[in-house]
């Protein structure tokens, strides 16, 4: 029997952590016996990848253990009429065109993963990348999706190209692989991210947590869903909304074919006469107050007779936790196979960086000593978590998350103090519940399907489970559906976190949650008094910082019987109505009341008649300004990012510049223009400079075209000049019309009036005074007033003209430079970007 790993590492736009990837999984490998190959940027391209798949499948015996790695971007494409789209991004990606598909979609992996699971049982696939391109409020955490990617149709033309070409889909698992356990980053509408670890090294956080927790276990039977439970553990605290998972055959013990249960004891260890070791205990997720029945190693739990002692954690270190031995005969030896069983569970607290030498620190420390939710971060070491106290300018108490002022400030005085310990108490309140999963020993299959969306004009647009962008505006109206499609009633409480931390429960009138029969559904945004779907409104709460765009949850909590979600509602852990709990309380009803009380519960089997309970979250981000204007025209190719990337997408403080150019034109049918004589339209919009947008528009004309011809562009120059923030790029084609105006002077003509000024002036107004959020939508808005405005100028001179092209290329995407092809209908278009000096 051999172990081999094949690891793929492409280092593609703008990732930096990608090469440092391949070499900690490396290094968690090779202890465990692998041979180790690499396929890093810049040989990791389509066929390169392919190619060692290939190999790797042939070389594989059938008592082999295999791993294959990924790390890079993903792609994720949807429609409502077909399956999604996922594929990888090997280095060549960006050479794709519509007949040549770089990605390696998740149909070729599938079938590939097929063929070696047929040579080996013993397969592992590891995936750190993401399939929805979303943005962080964080801006230390950079996507592992990309922001752009080729359309539905070209990658479904890929993989039927294929498929007529012989890959052979039928041996592909539709669902998942039997044979094999697949590690993902998230789920495929989630993102996954890469930042700077606790070393300082640039690392995708799903591989520095599994790098990690590999090493760590080296030695311990574990299954792979104890692993997860800590990768999670360890990612959320940078990510709260990146959940990692294993799917397939989580049971087993890493790189083995051998099952077993779940970790629920650790191995113990004396260091000194009255001091003991509790090997793994991350793994358990093990926190300071914590307590442990200490067994003989024959003993299943603590209700196998009497413990050889017991001990409660005081210290938790990487690897292990420590704490005092109490033994319940005195001098008895600490026989060398014992077993520590967890019997309570102290809540985990959230780590509050400190201002350091400041006179209010003490009492900041002493007020933390009394929320058991809370604890300073400790100074002497590198833990550096994002929240934080920060002394202002004006030597007030803020609280900030990664560097960004999340509430308005406090005096140091002792209310400002207790005040700012009170949100606190919130926050870790918050990402407690944000973290809660369903019961891994109980899961609950329950058949509840989710939908929600946004609600405006009386009509209902879905939205993404994960990633979504909504806007702090009286017409934002959202909604949430639950339809039951099992055999068996379901109770379900919708909570939200808001974008200040606050927990309150949507479904408060049922407090045992909404039953919902099976085939029936709820509808949470229903105007019962209407008759109709009317939403809820958005808003944005008094007293947060409305400088960025915030997070938000709602927490869909099924159960399958009732669960009473009242102590969410409640503000304090002192608060004496906060309910006392009953014998019998099920693990949801410890966890819930842990999550707001701090306090601990007792670890053990739940009672026979507890329910079962699954937590589906619904993550978005909430923007505190109205929607962006809507563009009207409709394009043949519209290659802008979703609206969440182009809004969120940080800005760029130093600008290029840059020359674009239209570099070709076919008008491959002229059915739609019925004419010879032809003008081009371009603008191009970019960030403003100083205190003004910049925009130019040029019209080029060209007489007696027949189809199938090639324009005489050469090189056409639209633009040259500075680039900040993003490059928006419209086309437009139509008939020529003698007389006729070029676009530039509509537009000069148009923008000189008074009321045209004002709609484009806010933009300028905002660039030094606003906050980013702001000046994301006044941006996008005055693309739209520009490209509205240019539509209807073209169409009072020209009438009927066709949109072929619009885009808006980002500064992170260094504005798209490079050559650019792209096949609207009965037109190929292409263009470049240029950077100049």
């Amino acid at each position: 029997m051999t172990r081999k790993a094949l690891l793929i590492g492409a280092q593609t736009n703008n990732l930096t952590g990608v090469l440092n990837d391949v070499e900690a999984m490396a290094g968690a490998l090779q202890p465990r016996g692998f041979q180790i190959e690499r396929l890093v940027t810049p040989h990791a391209t389509r066929a390169a990848v392919l190619d060692a798949y290939e190999k790797l499948i042939v070389d594989s015996g059938e008592n082999d253990a295999v791993v294959v790695y990924y790390s890079g971007h993903g792609g994720r494409l949807q429609t409502p009429e077909g399956p999604d789209l996922q594929f990888i991004v090997p280095d060549d990606y960006a050479d794709s065109n519509d007949d040549d598909f770089r990605g390696i979609t998740g149909v070729e992996l599938s079938v590939l993963l097929a063929r070696l699971t047929t040579r080996t049982a013993n397969t592992t696939v590891i995936l750190d990348c993401c399939h929805a391109a979303h943005m962080s409020r964080h801006s230390g955490l950079r996507v592992k999706s990309l922001l752009r990617a080729a359309t539905y149709e070209v990658v479904q033309q890929h993989v039927e190209r294929l498929v007529k070409a012989g890959l052979p889909v039928h041996k592909r698992h539709l669902i998942s692989n039997p044979r094999a356990v697949r590690v993902v980053a998230c789920s495929p509408s989630e993102s996954a991210w890469e930042g700077t670890n606790r070393e300082g090294v640039d690392m995708g956080l799903l591989t520095d947590a599994l790098a990690r927790v590999l090493r760590e276990s080296e030695g311990l039977r574990v299954n792979w869903s104890t692993l997860i439970d800590a990768v999670r553990r360890d990612v959320q605290n940078l990510a709260p909304i990146q959940r990692p998972e294993a799917e397939g055959r989580s049971e087993r013990q890493p790189f083995e074919t051998t099952d077993l249960d779940p970790l629920d004891t650790l191995p113990v260890v004396a260091v000194g006469s009255h001091r003991v070791q509790l090997l793994g205990a991350p793994l358990l997720g093990v926190e300071i107050g914590d307590e442990f029945a200490i067994m003989p190693a024959s003993a299943t739990g603590p209700e196998d007779g009497p413990a050889i002692g017991s001990t409660t954690v005081d210290r938790v270190l990487p690897t292990s936790a420590v704490g005092q031995l109490r033994l319940q005969t005195a001098g008895q030896a600490l026989p060398p196979d014992a077993r520590a069983h967890r019997t309570r569970a102290a809540a985990p607290a959230l780590p509050v960086r400190l201002p350091q030498g400041h006179p209010v620190t003490n009492d900041l420390i002493k007020a933390l000593s009394l929320r058991p939710l809370l604890r300073p971060a400790d100074p002497t070491t590198d833990e550096q978590p994002p929240t934080e106290v920060a002394v202002d300018a004006q030597g007030e108490l803020v609280v900030q998350e990664n560097g960004v002022p999340l509430l308005q400030p406090y005096p140091p005085t002792a209310l400002g103090v207790s005040t700012v310990v009170g949100n606190l108490q919130r926050i870790a309140q918050a990402e407690a519940l944000r973290r809660l999963t369903g019961d891994p020993d109980k899961p609950l299959s329950h058949g509840v399907e989710i939908e929600w969306g946004r609600v405006r004009d009386g009509q209902e647009e879905q939205l993404s489970r994960t990633g979504a962008l909504l806007f702090a505006h009286d017409q934002e109206r959202v909604f949430f559906r639950l339809r039951n499609t099992g055999e068996q009633a379901m109770f379900v409480s919708l909570i939200d976190i808001g974008i200040a931390y606050g927990i309150s429960v949507l479904t408060a009138s049922d407090p045992g949650g909404v039953r919902i029969a099976p085939g029936a559904s709820y509808t949470y945004g229903w105007n019962d008094d209407l008759g109709q779907l009317t939403g809820v409104e958005m808003s944005w709460p008094d007293g947060v910082e409305a400088t960025v765009a915030r997070p938000e949850t709602v927490i869909a909590l099924i159960s399958d019987g009732p669960v009473d979600v009242g102590v969410l509602r409640q503000h304090s852990a002192r608060d004496s109505l906060v309910p006392r709990l009953r014998e019998d309380a099920s693990t949801l009803d410890r966890l819930l009341n842990q999550i707001i009380t701090g306090g601990s519960r007792e670890v053990g089997d739940a009672p026979a008649a507890s329910v079962r309970y699954s937590v589906e979250p619904i993550d978005f981000t909430l923007s505190p300004t109205a929607p962006p204007t809507a563009e009207r025209p409709k394009f043949l190719i519209d290659d802008r990012p979703q609206q969440p990337v182009r809004l969120l997408s940080p800005r760029d403080p130093v600008p290029g510049r840059i020359a674009v150019r239209i570099a070709e034109l076919v008008v491959h049918r002229n059915r739609a223009l019925l004419s010879a004589d032809i003008r081009v339209d371009a603008m191009v919009l970019t960030g403003s400079v100083g205190d003004q947008p910049v925009y130019r528009a040029e019209t080029t004309r060209f007489g007696n075209i027949r189809d199938g011809e090639r324009l005489p562009l050469d090189n056409l120059l639209i633009y040259h000049g500075p680039a900040v923030d993003y490059l928006d790029l419209a086309v437009w084609v139509s008939r020529d019309v003698a007389g006729s105006l070029a676009l530039g002077d509509l537009l000069a003509e148009k923008f000189s009036a008074s009321a045209a000024q004002a709609t484009l002036g806010p933009l300028a107004g905002l660039v030094l005074t606003a906050p980013h959020a702001a000046v994301a939508v006044a941006a996008v808005s005055a693309g739209a007033v520009l490209v509205n405005t240019a539509y209807d100028l073209l169409t009072g001179v020209v009438g009927q003209n066709i949109g072929l092209y619009r885009t808006s290329l980002l500064a992170q995407e260094q504005f798209g430079i490079g050559r650019h092809e792209r096949h609207p209908q009965d037109f190929t278009f292409t263009f470049s970007v240029e950077a100049v000096a």
